[in-house]
Parts: structure tokens; C-alpha cells; sequence
């Protein structure tokens, strides 16, 4: 439970703005989508198309700054999808169990350094020359091997690769014969890396991820690949030796080795990318081929 004042203080804490707009004493107990939405509950609402009338009475909305609806209760903000999930955090989000910070089975080998307030999950392997920062948080079933350093207040989820070696090949008579690689992976602050995805380890030098980046699920990141920070990369296949600027978003698609992809360009779903792309752009298709310039504004 949580009423209209706790919130406005909490929101000034965080020096959000934001405007309030209510009839009186508000509490709300709880939150809800707008689609499915609960009497008495917070909820978010980003645009008008989402509200119509005859919806029940909402007790309250974070409202996106610019949309005008006829809600007797709201508080508008321009950020309002970070504004709601920072109140949902503060107010409602259910205490994580009190667990040991390193999980049952998990082996942890003896050149792993490990900073403060690391927890790491169950069933994991955590070998080599590894460092991990302040704060990291590891699921459960993640492998972590060879070199690998990783900053600070980073979340990899679960059954996530870091640091085997990557598909790298020299033909001996015809035939493919494997390299050994001997770099690492490093990892910027602040990353975020979701389930099942693989982080391969560079050959020679080390693939990097900057501060920031977030990986989605079911995604692959080639050796001695390169991603500047805030790149967001979802559910792609990025093959080895590819450049990645800053602020960049992958979604769905697949870039060819070498490759090199601009700061501030967004690649469509289902694309694949077998050339370079500027920065600034919007490249979709099979091959990927640029249709317009990225509006980031």
C-alpha cells in the first residue's frame, strides 16, 4: 500500500519531474497493467490509443508527459516508463530471499576474484583467470572460464557462456582445423546479459562489451568482437571480429564477421548485415541495406 504523498516524496528524492494532478487523498494498493487492470492499483500509461472510455476508474497513472486524458488522478513526467518501474522497485517489488551469496554446487576455482556484494546462483563453474566487480549478480547454470573480467553491478541470468572459445578455423590440406585462442572477455559496468546467450572469447586480443551494453536472451557475441556502450543487442548472431558502435541496437538478425556497425543505428528484425553501416542509420532486409537516418532525438 502506497498513497499519493510517499510517492511525490519519493519521486523528489530521486529529483524526477513531474507534475501531479489529483482530486484529494490518494492510495493505491498495488499496480496493474492498463489492459488488465485492478481496482485500487498503480498503473503506467505511455499513450492515449491505450485508454478509451468506459475503462474502470483508475485510482492512479503515471502518464507520459504530452498525452491528455481526463484520469481525476496522475502524475505526469516525461520518462514515464522509468518513473513507474522506480516506483514499482521502491514501493512493491517483493524482498529477494536471504540466500548465501554463493550457490549450492557451484565451484569456484582458485584464481577467481571476487568483489563486494557478489552473489552468484547454484550449479555454476567459475574457473580461470576471473575477476568479477562490486555488485555483479549470477544466476544459476552460468559457466564462466578462462579469462574473464567482468565490472560492476552487472546481472548475467541463467545457463549464460562467457569466455569459451569461438569458431575459428585454418585448413590443413582441405580440411578445417581448430585455433586455440588465448584472449579473454571484458566486460564494462553496468551490463546486462540475458539467458542462454554466449560470449566468446577473442583469439589473440579480448572481445569487449562497454558500460552499459544490454544483451538479450538467445544471443551469440563472436570472438574478438567489439561493442561500444549502451549498444543493445536482442536475440542477434554477431560473428567474429565485428565492430559495434555506441548506443546501437541489433534486434532479431545476424551480422557477417568483420563487419562494422556505426554509434546510433538501429538494424530491423530479420536482417542480415554483410557490410558495413554508418552511424546514424536505419538498416533492415536480407541483406541489410539502409532505408533512412536514425531520428534518436
Amino acid at each position: 500500500m502506497a498513497d499519493i504523498r510517499q510517492i511525490e516524496d519519493f519521486l523528489t528524492d530521486k529529483k524526477a519531474e513531474y507534475r501531479t494532478q489529483t482530486t484529494g487523498e490518494v492510495q493505491v494498493d498495488g499496480f496493474s497493467s492498463l489492459h488488465n487492470y485492478r481496482e485500487g492499483t498503480l498503473t503506467w500509461i505511455k499513450s492515449a490509443d491505450k485508454w478509451h472510455e468506459g475503462m474502470p476508474e483508475i485510482a492512479l497513472a503515471i502518464v507520459q508527459e504530452g498525452v491528455e486524458l481526463p484520469l481525476p488522478n496522475q502524475i505526469i513526467c516525461n520518462n514515464s516508463k522509468a518513473v513507474f518501474f522506480s516506483i514499482l522497485e521502491h514501493f512493491f517489488a517483493v524482498p529477494a530471499e536471504d540466500e548465501e551469496p554463493i550457490g549450492q554446487n557451484t565451484v569456484i576455482g582458485k584464481h577467481v576474484k571476487l568483489g563486494r556484494n557478489v552473489k552468484i546462483g547454484h550449479n555454476c563453474s567459475i574457473t580461470g583467470d576471473v575477476t568479477i566487480g562490486d555488485g555483479t549478480v549470477i544466476s544459476d547454470n552460468v559457466v564462466i572460464r578462462n579469462r574473464v573480467r567482468i565490472g560492476q553491478r552487472c546481472t548475467i541470468q541463467a545457463h549464460v557462456m562467457l569466455g569459451e572459445d569461438g569458431y575459428g578455423i585454418y585448413k590443413e590440406e582441405g580440411r578445417p582445423v581448430m585455433i586455440r585462442h588465448y584472449g579473454g572477455v571484458w566486460i564494462g559496468d553496468d551490463v546486462f546479459i540475458g539467458s542462454h546467450a554466449d560470449i566468446e572469447r577473442g583469439t589473440i586480443d579480448d572481445t569487449y562489451i562497454g558500460d552499459g551494453v544490454k544483451i538479450g536472451p538467445y544471443t551469440l557475441v563472436g570472438h574478438n568482437t567489439w561493442i561500444e556502450q549502451d549498444a543493445e543487442l536482442l536475440g542477434s548472431q554477431i560473428y567474429g571480429s565485428v565492430s559495434i558502435g555506441e548506443r546501437t541496437v541489433i534486434v532479431g538478425s545476424i551480422v557477417k564477421k568483420q563487419c562494422s556497425i556505426g554509434s546510433d543505428t538501429l538494424i530491423g528484425i530479420g536482417s542480415a548485415v554483410l557490410h558495413d553501416i554508418e552511424a546514424g542509420k536505419v538498416a533492415v532486409g536480407m541483406p541489410a541495406r539502409v532505408i533512412r537516418d536514425n531520428d534518436t532525438k
